[in-house]
């Protein structure tokens, strides 16, 4: 099963630490792992976590779930493998973590702030100068600010 999410700025970390204590308050063994990206996308922004819950059940069956969260933090992929899962699995899979994530994200629970553009600051025109003390902006002929008075070079 996968799911894709874009659009709203995830903390991808604390999106995997909720999956992973969904499945402990269910009663599964479960880790969280950060995985190395083999190719980094956008930078330093590109993020791949993977759960592992582990559940036993009777007669010593093993119930495993890969939970793998990989991508930039607006456009990243829910990646849910199964193996030897049962009916109680598939319905925790269904129920609690699919629709609890999706309504957290939706809900805004893992937002973080956009990063701020570098903002330029505008040059002046070749007939202004700026004054280096305050940043005023002068006109070319002017020996002195007009805003703080000091000498313009």
């Amino acid at each position: 099963m996968e799911k894709v999410f874009s659009g709203r700025y995830v903390n991808l970390g604390s999106l995997a630490q909720e999956i992973n204590s969904i499945f402990i308050s269910e009663g599964w063994e479960s880790i969280v792992q950060t995985m190395s990206p083999m190719m980094p996308q956008g930078g330093s922004q590109y993020a791949d976590y993977m759960i592992r819950a582990t559940k036993k059940g009777h007669m010593h069956h093993v119930e495993e779930v890969i939970v793998r969260i990989a991508g930039v933090p607006n456009d990243f992929r829910l990646i849910i493998e199964e193996e030897h899962i049962g009916a109680l699995g598939r319905e925790l899979m269904e129920r609690k973590l699919i629709k609890t994530i999706d309504k957290e994200i939706n809900d805004g629970l893992f937002d973080m702030p956009m990063i701020p553009q570098q903002i330029s600051v505008p040059q002046p025109q070749s007939n202004q100068v700026r004054c280096s003390q305050c940043g005023a902006v002068n006109s070319a002929g002017s020996r002195f600010c007009s805003s703080c008075g000091a000498k313009l070079m």
